[in-house]
Protein backbone atom coordinates (compact mmCIF):
# COMPACT_ATOMS: atom_id res chain seq x y z
CA UNK A 1 0.00 0.00 0.00
CA UNK A 2 1.80 2.99 -0.88
CA UNK A 3 -1.09 5.84 -0.56
CA UNK A 4 -3.20 6.76 2.55
CA UNK A 5 -6.10 5.81 0.55
CA UNK A 6 -5.19 3.06 0.60
CA UNK A 7 -4.37 2.65 3.65
CA UNK A 8 -7.22 4.23 5.04
CA UNK A 9 -9.71 1.65 2.84
CA UNK A 10 -7.55 -1.17 4.23
CA UNK A 11 -8.37 -0.07 7.96
CA UNK A 12 -12.41 0.25 6.88
CA UNK A 13 -12.10 -3.14 5.24
CA UNK A 14 -10.51 -4.59 8.40
CA UNK A 15 -12.47 -3.26 10.90
CA UNK A 16 -15.56 -4.12 8.90
CA UNK A 17 -14.57 -7.88 9.22
CA UNK A 18 -13.65 -7.67 12.34
CA UNK A 19 -17.05 -6.46 13.11
CA UNK A 20 -18.71 -5.41 16.47
CA UNK A 21 -18.52 -9.24 17.29
CA UNK A 22 -14.17 -9.22 17.25
CA UNK A 23 -14.06 -5.93 18.32
CA UNK A 24 -12.78 -6.02 21.94
CA UNK A 25 -10.74 -9.03 21.21
CA UNK A 26 -8.99 -7.39 18.77
CA UNK A 27 -8.57 -4.41 21.14
CA UNK A 28 -6.80 -6.83 23.55
CA UNK A 29 -5.30 -8.15 21.32
CA UNK A 30 -3.18 -5.06 20.92
CA UNK A 31 -2.98 -3.79 24.30
CA UNK A 32 -1.06 -6.83 24.74
CA UNK A 33 0.82 -5.78 21.40
CA UNK A 34 -0.55 -9.31 19.55
CA UNK A 35 -1.44 -9.03 16.11
CA UNK A 36 -5.03 -9.89 15.28
CA UNK A 37 -6.61 -10.99 11.69
CA UNK A 38 -9.69 -12.41 10.01
CA UNK A 39 -9.51 -13.74 6.82
CA UNK A 40 -6.58 -12.51 4.75
CA UNK A 41 -6.37 -8.59 6.65
CA UNK A 42 -3.95 -8.62 9.48
CA UNK A 43 -2.71 -6.14 11.74
CA UNK A 44 0.29 -7.56 12.98
CA UNK A 45 3.09 -6.02 15.25
CA UNK A 46 7.20 -6.41 15.62
CA UNK A 47 6.96 -9.47 17.99
CA UNK A 48 4.41 -11.22 15.73
CA UNK A 49 7.10 -12.02 13.08
CA UNK A 50 10.26 -14.08 13.06
CA UNK A 51 13.58 -12.30 12.66
CA UNK A 52 13.58 -13.02 8.88
CA UNK A 53 10.93 -12.29 8.12
CA UNK A 54 11.20 -9.45 4.63
CA UNK A 55 7.48 -7.89 6.21
CA UNK A 56 8.76 -7.61 9.65
CA UNK A 57 7.92 -3.97 11.52
CA UNK A 58 9.46 -1.81 14.01
CA UNK A 59 9.13 -2.45 17.42
CA UNK A 60 7.01 1.02 17.46
CA UNK A 61 4.83 0.09 14.46
CA UNK A 62 1.88 -1.75 13.27
CA UNK A 63 2.00 -3.54 9.73
CA UNK A 64 -1.02 -3.64 7.92
CA UNK A 65 -0.72 -7.02 5.82
CA UNK A 66 -3.39 -7.87 2.99
CA UNK A 67 -2.75 -11.49 1.68
CA UNK A 68 -3.68 -11.99 -2.42
CA UNK A 69 -4.01 -15.38 -3.34
CA UNK A 70 -0.70 -15.21 -5.15
CA UNK A 71 2.51 -14.08 -2.84
CA UNK A 72 3.50 -11.37 -5.01
CA UNK A 73 0.22 -9.53 -5.22
CA UNK A 74 0.41 -9.23 -0.98
CA UNK A 75 0.27 -5.61 0.12
CA UNK A 76 1.58 -3.85 2.97
CA UNK A 77 1.86 -0.86 5.16
CA UNK A 78 3.86 0.30 8.42
CA UNK A 79 1.98 3.11 10.68
CA UNK A 80 3.57 3.87 14.14
CA UNK A 81 1.36 3.91 17.04
CA UNK A 82 0.99 7.39 16.74
CA UNK A 83 -0.18 7.14 13.37
CA UNK A 84 -2.44 4.40 14.17
CA UNK A 85 -3.69 4.88 17.27
CA UNK A 86 -6.48 7.72 16.09
CA UNK A 87 -8.17 5.10 13.96
CA UNK A 88 -8.52 2.61 17.28
CA UNK A 89 -10.15 5.33 18.97
CA UNK A 90 -12.66 6.19 15.74
CA UNK A 91 -13.58 3.10 15.32
CA UNK A 92 -13.90 2.55 19.15
CA UNK A 93 -16.26 5.30 19.31
CA UNK A 94 -18.34 4.10 16.39
CA UNK A 95 -18.71 0.80 18.15
CA UNK A 96 -19.57 2.44 21.69
CA UNK A 97 -22.28 4.41 19.69
CA UNK A 98 -23.55 0.66 18.65
CA UNK A 99 -22.73 -1.14 22.38
CA UNK A 100 -23.35 1.63 24.91
CA UNK A 101 -23.57 -1.92 27.43
CA UNK A 102 -19.64 -2.30 26.52
CA UNK A 103 -18.52 1.50 26.50
CA UNK A 104 -16.31 1.22 30.08
CA UNK A 105 -14.63 -1.54 28.86
CA UNK A 106 -13.29 -0.03 25.68
CA UNK A 107 -12.80 3.19 26.93
CA UNK A 108 -10.88 1.39 29.91
CA UNK A 109 -8.79 -0.72 26.74
CA UNK A 110 -7.99 2.20 24.27
CA UNK A 111 -6.90 4.33 27.64
CA UNK A 112 -3.98 1.16 28.41
CA UNK A 113 -3.30 1.22 24.92
CA UNK A 114 -2.59 4.19 24.82
CA UNK A 115 -0.48 4.33 27.52
CA UNK A 116 1.34 1.17 26.83
CA UNK A 117 2.33 2.51 23.25
CA UNK A 118 3.65 6.00 24.67
CA UNK A 119 0.76 7.62 22.36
Amino acid sequence: MESMEEINDFIDIYFSIVGDYQFINALNEFNNRTGFGIEDFLILFYQDFDEWEKYRCKENEVALLMYYPEPDQDRIAYLDFQQFYPYLYQYGQKFIRKHPEKKEEVIRLLKEIKESWGV
